[in-house]
């Protein structure tokens, strides 16, 4: 099965700053002087129990039983 692929032009400008600042928090990037453009963002690669863990300290008050129901989903985008 293929990654699902999420296209920065199917972004709008506030889409895009949310996602990518987002990404920067849950991917620690080893240079923080790396320009960030989008091949930058493409070449990230993050994983679902980190992705997990960051929904959970990011929205505390949602139930762990719902991040759990996004699982198979976030396997998905993230599978090589």
């Amino acid at each position: 099965m293929r990654p699902l692929i999420l296209h920065v032009s199917a972004l709008n400008d506030l889409e895009y700053n949310l996602f990518t600042s987002s990404l920067n928090d849950l991917a620690v990037s080893p240079d923080p002087n790396t320009v960030q453009d989008d091949a930058h963002f493409e070449a990230m690669s993050v994983g679902v129990r980190e992705v997990r863990a960051w929904l959970r300290g990011r929205y505390p008050n949602l139930p762990t039983a719902d991040i759990d129901k996004v699982r198979p989903f976030l396997r998905l985008l993230y599978m090589s």
